[in-house]
């Protein structure tokens, strides 16, 4: 969910629009049965959707729509992560890993510290930053198991169809089940 631009193969890529099948993921309601779907995968979507009148719901809405023991995988900037990096070196490292990925990326001359606000804002696309102890709470109001901290490798691990990221640095993932 919330696809973009990548496409995974043997996966229903979704997004707002532009994708396979596209869905309004603030809009409140999915478009699948209960208890219909095994696993869902959102890679820096939940940072997009304000969250009590949007992430929430829409983690209540996945709860519906997955079958008992499904597995939700997600990732986002760390709030904590950045944080941290603000105070070690104002976030350069956290540029220069941005720049180590996408060589075009700048801060239009600004000092190091805008990359932070980047993070933060994404340019106005970004609601909230979460950390673990937000996400899992977030996931739990919807019924999920507390989320778990996991990495990039153990996504890919479990899905090496999806493209590698390397945003470690930077992101938080987080692998929650639906328990019976």
């Amino acid at each position: 969910m919330g696809c973009g631009d990548r496409r995974v193969a043997g996966w229903l890529n979704c997004d707002v629009a532009d994708s396979e099948f596209d869905i309004d993921l603030a809009a409140g309601r999915l478009p699948f049965p209960d208890g219909s779907v095994s696993v869902v995968v959102m890679q820096h979507v939940v940072e997009h959707l304000e969250l009590h009148g949007q992430l929430i719901p829409l983690f209540r809405e996945l709860h519906r729509v997955c079958a008992d023991d499904a597995t939700l995988w997600l990732s986002c900037p760390d709030l904590a992560k950045v944080c941290a990096a603000y105070d070690a070196d104002r976030g350069q490292a956290l540029k220069d890993d941005r720049c180590s990925r996408w060589p075009d990326y700048s801060l239009g001359g600004a000092p190091v510290q805008q990359f932070i606000n980047d993070l933060f804002q994404a340019r106005g696309r970004h609601r909230n930053l979460l950390d673990l102890e937000l996400l899992a709470w977030a996931l739990d109001q919807a019924g999920f198991t507390a989320g778990e901290r996991i990495t990039e490798a153990d996504l890919l691990a479990a899905h090496p169809e999806f493209p590698p990221r390397h945003d470690d640095a930077q992101s938080l993932y987080v692998r929650a089940c639906k328990s019976r």
